[in-house]
C-alpha cells in the first residue's frame, strides 16, 4: 500500500464517530478522493486543526486502488487562510466553489489544471476586498471549460430563455445584451479586473441562473447547490 504526499485541498469534512474525522479532498496527484483521518479530534493529535473545509494543505495518505475510503495520516497548512473563515460572505462563496468541486468530479481522476484554478480561486478570495461573486463566476467558467464544457458566448443569444425544472416548476432566466458583456469579462478576467467588475442584483441573478441550468444540463448528478440554501436560509 503505497504511501502518498501531495498537495490537496479539503472539499467536505464531516466528524465520524467520537474522535475521527471523514475527509473529501481534492489532489493534486490523484483527484478527488475521499480518506478517513483516524483519532485526529483528540487533544493528543497535533495536526487535527488543519483538516477543515477550503483549507490548502500538503496532505499524506495511504492510497490502494479500488480503495473508497484511504488512510490519512499527516496534513499541514501550504497557505493560510484567515478572512475566508472571518468574512460571512466570503465563507458561502468559498463554499459554493469547493461544492462545485464535489458535484462536478469524479473520483481518482488526477487533473493538476483543476487543482492550480481551485487554489487560485480561493487565494483571490482570501485576498478579495470587494465583488466576491465574481471569483465564484470565474471560477465557474474555467473550471467547466476544464471538464469539456466549454460555454460559447458567441453563441448565447440575447433575450434567450433558458428553462429548468425545480421543485415541479419551471423558471425563466432572460440574458440582455449588457449581461453577456459581463459574462465575457468574467471568463477572461484575471484577480484586478475581478475585483473592480460591479454587477448589479440583477445580472448576478442571471449568471448564477444561468450557471445552475448550465450544470444541470450537463451534469446528471450535479443537482442543486446545498451551500447556497444553506447560506441563504440564515
Amino acid at each position: 500500500m503505497p504511501i502518498v504526499r501531495t498537495d490537496a485541498v479539503i472539499i467536505k469534512c464531516d466528524n465520524y464517530r467520537e474522535t475521527s474525522k471523514i475527509i473529501t479532498f481534492y489532489s493534486r496527484s490523484h483527484g478527488k478522493i475521499k480518506g478517513i483521518a483516524k483519532g485526529v479530534r483528540s487533544s493528543k493529535t497535533k495536526w487535527g486543526g488543519a483538516l477543515q473545509s477550503m483549507a490548502i494543505l500538503s496532505i499524506m495518505f495511504y492510497y490502494k486502488e479500488n480503495r473508497t475510503l484511504h488512510l490519512v495520516s499527516q496534513a499541514e497548512h501550504l497557505t493560510a487562510l484567515h478572512d475566508i473563515y472571518d468574512d460571512f460572505e466570503k465563507l458561502q462563496t468559498g463554499y459554493r466553489i469547493i461544492e462545485l468541486i464535489n458535484r462536478t468530479t469524479a473520483e481518482n481522476q488526477e487533473n493538476a489544471e483543476i487543482f492550480s484554478l481551485l487554489c487560485e480561486s480561493l487565494e483571490f478570495l482570501e485576498n478579495a476586498t470587494k465583488n466576491y461573486i465574481n471569483v465564484l463566476f470565474n471560477f465557474e467558467f474555467k473550471l467547466l471549460e476544464l471538464l469539456g464544457f466549454k460555454i460559447n458566448i458567441d453563441d448565447l443569444p440575447a433575450n434567450n430563455i433558458d428553462k429548468t425544472v425545480e421543485n415541479g416548476y419551471f423558471y425563466e432566466t432572460r440574458f440582455n445584451p449588457g449581461d453577456l458583456k459581463t459574462l465575457e469579462v468574467i471568463s477572461k478576467g484575471n484577480f484586478n479586473s475581478l475585483m473592480s467588475l460591479n454587477i448589479n442584483k440583477s445580472q448576478v441573478f442571471a449568471l448564477d441562473r444561468f450557471f445552475d441550468n448550465y450544470l444541470r444540463d450537463h451534469f446528471e448528478h450535479a443537482g442543486v447547490s446545498k451551500a447556497k440554501k444553506v447560506f441563504n436560509s440564515n
